[in-house]
Formats: structure tokens, sequence, C-alpha cells
């Protein structure tokens, strides 16, 4: 299907309550709905979505676990993300490397990412190699082997992955520095990779103990998409799930961030071509009201050649080569982002003024009603967009159980979205970007004058 001819069907089908429509079969097949996604729990506390999309041959078979570096301590900061590489390296029945040989020869792929907030295990196969894949993601959430030799290797990887990407980085760097600044307290104070004195210091006993606690059936949402016939694959589900024993309950994530109560300022100097600006903001979760607002505001300010930042910095002012930034969809409060990549030679002070100077419009005069519109037909495509595939359909599907506390949420989100006035984008601007909740970092070439 063309993509123009996409559009047209999703923002048709918006009003409905349709999330990917029916008409490429004339209605023969399940419209994506809320009421046409099945859901079953185990009695080890796996709990199993499904919706059945006979358009290809394949499925789409997501594993989501509810770990990330939120769940993570001093000492053991990054374990989440390591573990996610050490699931590809050894469990019982299949030797490190089995995991990729046998999905390749089945002519599947798989990848798999780890966040702030979850965990998630990718896979996608051919209809007629769904048992053996299944057995392959049982087999390695039944356990890990974790061994000795393949653990220290990985632990070299993880810590070069750190080195290039964090330390050698400049931009990932300030990121670090201004989120360890901003936040304090809650755990989203470290980023995924975690520190280098943790990744060189975990102990195998801690890392087996953290695998069982939070990788057991009672801590997974299991989404499939695809090519099956439900009763069948549950099946197989009790097949080669329900003898894996729940995990114990998981430690609830108490601790909160306090108020921030002025501004702050961190400052790298470290060497590097042209240098670098970041102010980030103290902003709610994607289940608070304001979270919407907050996200069409991130298109207004931050999205495009139209955007008011862009416009200002870029192509007015020219201070800046590109901006970027925004909110991310967490289930703690967490950070709205402001990233300007400044030109060389750019006055900072300058770019900070002009960053702050259009804020303050927003929040002195707020936002034209054209101006929000166009951040809701942007909203709208960046939704639907990934819902044209069975990949995108389970993703979705599991990011909304994480994140949202359940796979119904996400069949309201843009409800939510269209509910929002150019009133509550000004006022939730007025609410969070303000100087007294701001941390402005920057990064200037070692020996600069900035």
């Amino acid at each position: 299907m063309k993509r123009a001819s996409f559009t047209i069907l999703v923002l048709a089908l918006v009003g409905h309550g349709v999330l990917a429509g029916e008409a490429a079969s004339g209605g023969a097949r399940a419209a994506f709905r809320r009421e046409n996604i099945a859901v079953h729990r185990l009695d080890n506390g796996l709990k199993v979505l499904l919706f059945e999309d006979h358009d290809i041959p394949n499925i789409a078979y997501y594993t989501f676990f509810r770990v990330g570096s939120r769940n993570e301590r001093p000492g053991l900061t990054g374990v989440s993300h390591f573990i996610e590489h050490m699931m590809f390296n050894g469990s019982a029945a299949f030797g490190p490397g089995e995991f990729d040989r046998v999905m390749e020869f089945n002519g599947g792929a798989n990848n798999a990412y780890t966040g702030d907030d979850f965990t998630a295990y990718t896979d996608w196969f051919p209809k007629a190699a769904l048992e053996e894949m299944m057995k392959l993601e049982a087999d390695r959430m039944r356990g890990l082997l974790f061994d000795p030799a393949v653990l220290e290797s990985e632990r070299g990887v993880i810590a070069s992955e750190r080195r290039l990407g964090v330390e050698n980085d400049n931009d990932n760097l300030l990121d670090e520095v201004v989120r360890a600044t901003a936040i304090m307290a809650h755990p989203y104070h470290w980023g995924v990779i975690g520190w280098m004195s943790d990744i060189l210091g975990w102990r195998r006993d801690e890392i087996s103990a953290y695998f069982r606690t939070y990788y057991a059936p009672s801590n997974a949402v299991l989404v499939v998409v695809g090519d099956f016939a439900s009763e069948p694959l549950l099946a197989l589900v009790r097949k080669h799930y329900a003898g894996i024993p729940a995990g114990p309950p998981p430690p609830p994530v108490t601790t909160a961030e306090p108020p921030q109560t002025g501004p702050r300022r961190v400052q790298l100097r470290k060497a590097a071509q042209i240098p670098s600006f970041l102010a980030v903001y103290h902003v709610p979760g994607a289940n608070d009201a304001d979270f919407p607002a907050l996200s069409l505001l991130e298109t207004i300010l931050l999205r495009g050649e139209s955007s008011r930042l862009y416009r200002r910095l870029v192509s007015d002012d020219q201070l800046a080569i590109s901006v970027s930034g925004g909110v991310n969809e967490t289930i703690d409060p967490f950070l709205f982002y402001v990233q300007a990549k400044p030109r060389p030679g750019a006055d900072l002070e300058k770019l900070e003024a002009a960053v702050a100077e259009e804020i303050a419009r927003v929040r002195d005069g707020g936002v034209t009603p054209l101006e929000l519109q166009k951040a809701l037909n942007a909203a709208r495509m960046r939704f639907y967009t990934p819902l044209q595939t069975i990949a995108g359909k389970a993703n979705m599907l599991g990011q909304a159980e994480m994140v949202y506390g359940g796979f119904e949420k996400l069949f309201a989100l843009m409800d939510r979205f269209a509910a929002v006035t150019p009133a509550q984008v000004r006022e939730a601007c007025r609410k969070y970007l303000v100087p007294d909740n701001m941390t402005v970092g920057t990064l200037v070439p070692a020996g600069g004058g900035q």
C-alpha cells in the first residue's frame, strides 16, 4: 500500500476506534481493535497477548520483561543491558551462539533492546518455524548458563561499548552528566549502559540472582502477532512455558525525585571540534494527564524545519546546525530535552538566551491552533505508521503493557492527544519549562574561551 493511501486510511479510521484497518481485505480479517486482542495468563504468571494477522505467512514474537535501568541499584548499574547480551550466550539447551544460528537456519531474525523501564526481545520468522523459535525463547527464560569465560568476554564487550558510545562520544557524555545532575535520587540518575566501575565489578552470583528475580514468567509479557491460529499456539505456549516457575516478586521502585528548587548548571571541557548544548526540565511520566500536551509541545518547539527552535536557532540567528530533544515515554517522571549542536564559533550564551526566549514566548503567548493541529498530525503519523507491520503491532502492544500498565491504553492514546487544547500546551509549558526546573549543560572544546 502506498504511503499516501495509508495516511488517508489512518485519518479516516481515527474516529472509529480502529488502529489498523480492514480495508486491505474488505473486512475479511479482524481489525486491530482492543476487543480483538486475545489475552491469556498461565498459572506461573506469564501474560500472553495474541493478535492474528494473516496478510503474510510470518510471525512477530516479542517477549517483554519488566526490568530496565530503573530497577537497578548502585553497584549493579547496567546489569539489565548486560543480561540482554547474555541472553544470546548460552542457556540450558542451547550453547553460546546457538540462538542466532537456529533462528537464521529457520529463516528468522531477532534483536533486543534495553530501556529505562523494560527489556524487549524481538523475533520475526516464517510461521512454519513457530515451535522451534518458541523452544529457544522458553529455554532462555528458564535459565541462562552465565558461563564464567563467556561472562568475562561479554563484560569486555560492554566496557568497550561504554568507552566508545559514552566516554568518547561528546554528546552522549554530556547527556550522561546532565542527566545525573538533574536527577539525583531516582534510579533514572544513571543510563542504561551503567557506570564503568560497576561494569567491571559485577559478580556472577549477583547477576544470576538479578536474572532469577526479573526474568521469570511472572515478570514477563509474551506478545505474538501474525499468521497463526490462537488455540494451537496457546497449546504450544503451555507446553513450553508452563513448567517454568514463577519468580519472587521484584522489589518495587519507591524512590521519588524531590522537586528541583533552582537552576543547575554543568560544564565539560574536553577535546572537541565544536561545543555542545543541552538543557533539560523535569516533567511527569507517560501516564500523567499533562504528558500529551508536553509531547505535542515537543513537536512545536523541536521537530522539523518549521519548529520554533529550528527557525530561531538554525534559520534566523544561525547559532546552531541542528536542534533535537523532547520527552520520553517513561513510567516515572523524567526529563524534557532541548539539545542544540552549535555552529563552530557560535556564542553559547546567545544560544542559551535564544532558547529561553522561545520557551518564554510559549509560556507567555501560547501556541496557535494551526501549530497544535500540525503537531497532532505529526503525532498521529508517528503513532500509526509502525502499525503497518506485524512487528510494529507487537512492539506497541508490549510497550503499552510496560509503560502504561496495560495494552488497552494503546487504543485510547490518540484520543488523549486529540483532546489537548492550545491552552493546555501553554499551561504545561508554564508548569514545567521554567528556570527553577532546568539543568543546563555545555561541552566546550578544551582550552576554549567559552
